[in-house]
């Protein structure tokens, strides 16, 4: 059984591959976001925040790391790389 994963728009425009736009759509707003209201702008957006918060979040996250010249690392970094561990466990996939 075959399934159709194409949406033609219209004759004359783009034909979209219906289970990346869905998937796409639910990384920006969850289950069954792609049968809602959203229009691509929203998405685009929703997706280019997730990016900019998580490009910060590692840049933290660099921060926190102990450099190899240093022989101790501080109790501070080390609670605060725990705590990044801790949030970032929930959100590994495949």
């Amino acid at each position: 059984m075959s399934i159709d994963r194409t949406i033609t728009i219209s004759k004359h425009e783009v034909v979209l591959d219906r289970m990346f736009a869905e998937g796409t759509w639910e990384l920006a707003f969850g289950d069954n976001a792609f049968e809602n209201d959203y229009t691509d702008e929203d998405v685009l957006h929703t997706l280019k925040s997730f990016s900019k918060k998580a490009l910060a979040w590692d840049a933290m996250y660099e921060d926190h790391q102990p450099s190899v010249a240093e022989e101790e690392d501080t109790e501070e970094n080390y609670e605060m790389r725990e705590k990044m561990e801790f949030y970032l466990g929930g959100c590994t996939h495949s």
